[in-house]
């Protein structure tokens, strides 16, 4: 479907009561599509799970409502969106699926939206905004000519697989509990591939320059200083460990501790050899700790390093560790690149790339979805999320008691 070359048409059926103006609503919905936009990947992933796309392409409306639900719906048309349907019922029961068992008495579900500055009419339009933005990307990757191929679904499933420990069987067990197949997780996923494609073209990545990420540093150095990177040698001990079982471990540790403060074993060599952790095949290497996060029993640890230096042993949930300082950044001001660990530099420049393309994409979104035409109709009075917002009050007069 061609986009709609016309200045944003954003319409809602008039309310009893004197509505905003035009002007009024259409800066109002810009202001939050620009403000949405930039999440929109994560509403994607959801909403994705939602939508059946076929249905909006063959019949015309949005999401069709075959089961029956443990609420009364109210049928007709929540809005349009080019011309489609959005379904009363398909809105409710995206609504009802989180008030459902976690917001049940009124009272509840009124304290909910209150605290999240929403009415059930604003929760409901949000709602509506969502699958409005679902089906107008569905339309742009027609107009863009986006397609996902079985080789991209077979890399993404060899992906999950790989990013849930490698065994396929166990990962199926997963995602079945949940209630997929293997045939419906990808359906999913080809709608997210799709979608990723889409933003891949009209707001492609380019890498910051060396000044860009100079002066990003220079304006955040407070945020990198001080880093340290470290590499370290874990003795795992098992949660239910006896005292017997954890002095056997400690004492392996330190018997390893000594042979590395005696020159006996280089500690890479040491990590390599001993360590129990997925590091050890980089000589112990985790990296940065200004780019993670490590408990704080290693932090401290950690922390009272210089460069080259080794701790004792230290005991974490985890186990026993043994830390070396590798590196350490801190410098007054940025001046060249050659400053700056490549670590530091690599993650300051994928980030900075991250935000420029989130940011050219919640613009094109912005402005294709401004170019659509979208009608939403009043809330019905009788929608099972309906609820008296002064019982929000209530609720915070019983915890008071």
């Amino acid at each position: 479907m061609a986009v709609n070359k016309k200045s944003a048409k954003i319409k809602r059926a008039p309310e009893p009561e004197a509505a905003p103006t035009k002007r009024q609503v259409k800066e109002a919905r810009k202001e939050k599509l620009s403000k949405t936009a930039k999440i929109v990947l994560v509403a994607i992933g959801i909403l994705a799970m939602l939508l059946s796309v076929t249905a909006m392409a063959c019949s015309g409306v949005l999401n069709e409502v075959n089961k029956e639900e443990p609420y009364e719906l109210t049928g007709g048309v929540a809005a349009t969106v080019n011309g489609v349907n959005i379904k009363e019922d398909t809105v409710t029961n995206q609504i009802m699926s989180l008030r459902t068992g976690s917001y049940d008495k009124d009272a509840d579900w009124a304290a909910y939206l209150a605290s999240q500055g929403l009415t059930p009419e604003s929760y409901r339009e949000n709602v509506i905004d969502g699958i409005a933005r679902q089906y107008l990307l569905v339309e742009a990757e027609k107009e863009y000519g986006i397609t996902v191929s079985q080789e991209d679904l077979d890399k993404a499933w060899k992906d999950a697989v790989k990013n849930y420990g490698g065994d396929e069987k166990a990962f199926v067990e997963m995602i079945e509990q949940v209630g997929f197949t293997k045939d419906t997780y990808l359906e999913n996923i080809k709608s997210s591939l799709a979608q990723q494609k889409l933003k891949d073209k009209v707001a492609p990545a380019e890498k910051p320059s060396d000044e860009e990420i100079i002066t990003y540093l220079n304006e955040n150095l407070s945020t990198y200083n001080g880093a340290r990177r470290s590499s370290h040698i874990l003795f795992k001990v098992a949660e239910d460990a006896t005292d017997e079982q954890r002095a056997k471990v400690e004492a392996e540790a330190q018997k390893v501790l000594d042979q590395i403060n005696a020159g006996e074993i280089e500690f890479a060599k040491a990590a390599k050899k001993y360590s129990e952790d997925s590091s050890a095949d980089k000589g112990g290497d985790v990296g940065w700790d200004k780019l993670t996060t490590f408990v704080p029993e290693y932090q401290d640890a950690l922390s009272k390093l210089g460069v080259d230096q080794v701790s004792g042993l230290v005991k974490t949930t985890y186990g026993y560790h043994i830390i070396k300082c590798t590196e350490l950044f801190e410098v007054q001001t940025v001046t060249s690149l050659d400053e700056v660990p490549e670590g530091i530099r690599t993650y300051v420049s994928d980030m900075l790339e991250s935000q420029a393309v989130a940011t050219a994409y919640g613009e094109w979104l912005t402005d294709y979805t401004e170019k659509a035409e979208i009608k939403i109709n009043p809330m019905p009075e009788n929608v099972p999320y309906n609820v008296d917002m002064k019982k929000a009050s209530e609720k915070k007069d019983d915890s008071a008691k």
